[in-house]
């Protein structure tokens, strides 16, 4: 169900063509270290996390679950600074950890825009809303129809 969805979209979003991307480092997103849990795909629980920047890159995970409480899935993250601005790389996984990318392939979002704390990754938009708050958005795309879904997180740690 989902994943397609999830991985058309990855398809979908790949950039269109070279735009410069905006100025950016990792030092612009020290505010999204910590775990963050919150709503995600129908409601159901969502945490994301991320580690302090090291060797040029912040590290992270998310977790989606299903309403049931079950995994639904993961994936692993990496933001990396590239070309004087930011990229977002992820490969997602099934409950088992069987992946869903290829052994030697990663989804790939450059950053396409900035505005203070609103990253907009290629159509994956992460915003911090407060102090203690932020969302994050993706368009998807199944069977013809466009579809946005929105995480809400809170800060937990």
């Amino acid at each position: 169900m989902i994943r397609p969805l999830v991985a058309f979209a990855a398809a979908i979003l790949a950039p269109a063509s070279a735009m410069a991307a905006p100025p950016a480092t990792l030092a612009d997103i020290a505010w999204l270290k910590g775990s963050w849990e919150g709503e995600g795909i129908e409601g159901a629980p969502a945490l994301e996390a991320y580690a302090p920047a090291a060797g040029g890159q912040m590290v992270g995970h998310f977790r989606q679950l299903n309403k049931d409480g079950t995994v639904m899935f993961y994936e692993l993250i990496t933001i990396v600074e590239e070309g004087g601005s930011l990229a977002y790389r992820l490969k997602h996984f099934n409950a088992d950890l069987t992946g869903w990318e290829e052994k030697d392939k990663v989804v790939s979002f450059p950053l396409t825009d900035r505005k203070g704390d609103l990253l907009d990754f290629s159509g994956l938009v992460y915003e911090r809303t407060g102090k203690n708050t932020m969302t994050a958005s993706v368009q998807v795309n199944e069977g013809g129809k466009t579809e946005t879904l929105v995480f809400r997180f809170r800060r937990k740690r």
